[in-house]
């Protein structure tokens, strides 16, 4: 019943973001997005081919540093009613992607394919590639349910290629967002690498909430769980700090190949955490849910230094020291993102690496709940555009609501209307003319994102720093007509005739070319009309599908991979300067600079009344209890002056006469100086 339910929703939601076309490949993207979110693949690019002796592919993913090419397809049906994905019909599609991957490996086929086809670019990477790749992952998509019959599907080799098999279905997704967690659950067998387990030191007393370890795991079988579970075993903090620190690092390659049994001495080790952990007799059984909070580049570095020098490297007598701190699932939350700071404020790492806790997050969730967006049909029903600052919020609203609470949270909170963190940076980044960033992928771009509103550390302030009253209800606002315009573009491009392939690099390219033509007239657009009307008129359509045939026709006018040459400054340096003229039509439905300048100043003030009345109502809610804790830890640490303590004691009078909307200001502040310091209270 369950399972239908959310089948049910899902599809309503299929439909709703795909207007009724082209819902298979909108299933395709909705859970290869899905599956990028949660880390359980890196990246993708769609493809959507089929033919019977040649195979099938719906969307893949090339990394030549790990050597593992990642082949996607798709089993969808329109049906109303779950259906059943028999053992028979997983074999039959995993056959179809071993069948294109063998076509694809010989020069020949790709010389047969219609160049302007994604599946050209495709063919032709994977035969110029196919020395470099090792491993094939195949994943199917499917809006069925897996058959409780499914054996499952054994992992094997294809003549020199390790092929591993993932299926991905309704029921799974079903769990996940029943579970109310943001992802599936990792469970870590440990005496399946050690017999036994792994032997490991007790490192807290009887009372503490928090369960400490310590313990050396082996190199090997670090490398294993990697290889197996990748980045969703990095914290995010740490995923997000990998993306500008690949690579192995050199130090620890020498160490392994030379000296491996010094590594354990010469290493910093790892600090990790887990919500679940079994032991006998000192040694550790299985982990559910093992973070890295710290170490993530060394873990990845082990692997890859086996992986590139196989022959040199042998981490047989490889140890490497691991801080284990077990959590439990309810406060995960709140305890991993501090000891995630806490463990790297050792290395050079700046406040963007910590984004998804940062307080823009917070003031743009405050405002997808609060402001309510004008009815486009001019009913009296307005609506959210809910904004998921942690993953799986959306869901996790509705889990205990009933049947009615629902329809009604759904009916103000359209499906159509959530947009998650990465969805933010890829509008931004486009708007402020970085398709190049955007096509690099929404992690990569989330991250550049992130340095570009937090800064780099001390050596450069990000834009919040230097003036946190611009992100108000205004750029808010700006923010969903921005949405709008993507939406528009991702509804209507695969419906062009001229369309064949690159959905995403087209959208963001046009919308770039279209922010860069607009500045260059000396006019910005007008996104507060956008978000009135909830719509673009017809003329900015009308410019926008005209504007995207050309973008396609000069990114595939490459001889490179067309996503490859998507990701680089020079496809944006040949388009920006291209000649496309504005309609007056268009022209006349821009703004000029002075009501532009006019609309910022006023949000900027509406914004210091808005910011001074949440700092006293955080303040408030907090409650006495809390802030007598951090007073206590203050007289104890000693860290506070004798100014700050006389404005943190206000909040004994919470009762009476609470602090004003100033001093709470000092307070928040004070708060988040003691947080830096060690304070730590479960609220």
């Amino acid at each position: 019943m369950i399972e239908q339910e959310f089948y049910h929703d899902y599809m309503q939601g299929i439909y709703a973001s795909s207007g009724n076309d082209f819902t298979e490949e909108k299933f395709t993207e909705e859970m290869c997005n899905f599956l990028v979110d949660n880390a359980v693949i890196e990246n993708y690019d769609s493809v959507f081919f089929k033919k019977d002796r040649q195979g099938r592919i719906d969307a893949w993913y090339l990394n030549v540093e790990r050597k593992e090419l990642s082949i996607f397809v798709c089993d969808f049906s329109p049906s109303q009613e779950l259906r059943s994905l028999t053992q028979s019909d997983i074999e039959q599609h995993f056959k179809r992607a071993e069948r294109f991957f063998l076509k694809a490996k010989t020069d020949k086929f790709y010389q047969d394919l219609e160049e302007s086809l994604p599946v050209y670019n495709v063919a032709r990477d994977i035969y110029q590639n196919r020395h470099q790749i090792s491993k094939i992952k195949v994943y199917l998509l499917s809006n069925g349910k897996i058959s409780d019959r499914f054996k499952g599907v054994s992992d094997k080799k294809i003549e020199d290629f390790d092929v591993v098999y993932d299926v991905w279905d309704i029921s799974r997704r079903a769990r996940i967002a029943q579970s109310g967690k943001d992802k599936e659950d990792i469970v870590i067998d440990f005496t399946s690498f050690v017999a036994g387990g792994i032997p490991c030191l007790q490192a807290f007393t009887g009372s503490s909430s928090c369960k400490s370890y310590l313990l050396a795991m082996p190199g090997e079988m670090l490398a294993e769980i990697y290889e197996k579970y990748g980045e969703r075993l990095l914290e995010q903090n740490v995923r997000t700090f990998l993306q500008f620190r690949g690579g192995v690092n050199k130090a620890i390659r020498n160490t392994l190949k030379n000296v491996p049994e010094m590594f354990f001495a010469y290493n910093n080790g790892l600090t990790v955490t887990a919500e679940d952990v079994i032991f006998s007799e000192n040694k550790m059984i299985t982990a559910k849910n093992l973070q890295i909070v710290n170490g993530g580049q060394t873990t990845a570095s082990i692997f890859m230094a086996k992986l590139q020098d196989k022959n040199n490297i042998n981490l047989e007598n490889v140890y490497v020291p691991v801080k284990l701190s077990v959590i439990e699932s309810e406060e995960v939350d709140n305890v991993v993102p501090i000891i995630s700071q806490c463990a790297n404020t050792q290395n050079k790492v700046s406040a963007a690496d910590f984004f998804s806790n940062h307080p823009f997050h917070k003031r743009m969730e405050d405002f997808s709940r609060r402001v309510l967006a004008p009815s486009p049909d001019g009913s009296l029903i307005e609506t959210h555009w809910f904004y998921e600052r942690a993953r799986g919020q959306y869901n996790n609203k509705q889990a205990k609501m009933t049947t009615s609470e629902k329809n009604k949270f759904l009916k103000q909170n359209p499906k159509q209307q959530m947009f998650t963190k990465t969805d933010l940076a890829k509008y931004e980044n486009t708007f402020i003319q970085l398709p190049h960033f955007v096509s690099k992928g929404a992690q990569w771009n989330f991250g550049k994102f992130a340095e570009e509103i937090c800064g780099k550390g001390e050596e450069q302030k990000g834009l919040w720093d230097k003036n946190q009253l611009q992100f108000n209800e205004m750029y808010f606002k700006q923010l969903v007509a921005k949405a709008i315009l993507f939406i528009f573009l991702d509804k209507n491009i695969m419906k062009q005739h001229w369309y064949g392939g690159y959905k995403a690099n087209i959208i963001t390219y046009t919308l770039a070319k279209f922010s860069n033509m607009v500045a260059s007239e000396g006019y910005f657009i007008d996104f507060i009309s956008i978000w009135k009307k909830q719509d673009i008129s017809m003329a900015i359509k009308q410019q926008l599908l005209r504007l995207a045939e050309m973008i396609n026709e000069v990114i595939t006018d490459t001889d490179e991979n067309v996503t490859q040459y998507c990701k680089k400054e020079l496809c944006w340096k040949k388009i920006k300067p291209m000649d496309f003229k504005l309609n007056e039509s268009v022209v006349r439905e821009l703004i000029e600079s002075e009501e532009n300048y006019n609309q910022s100043k006023s949000a900027r003030k509406d914004q210091v009344i808005i910011n001074d009345i949440n700092a006293q109502m955080a303040v408030y809610e907090k409650g006495l209890e809390y802030w007598t804790a951090l007073i206590v830890w203050a007289k104890e640490s000693n860290i506070l002056s004798e100014k700050e303590m006389s404005i943190l004691s206000s909040t004994l009078r919470m009762n009476t006469t609470p602090p004003s909307e100033k001093q709470s200001k000092v307070i928040l502040t004070i708060e988040n100086k003691s947080i830096q310091e060690g304070f730590y209270q479960n609220e």
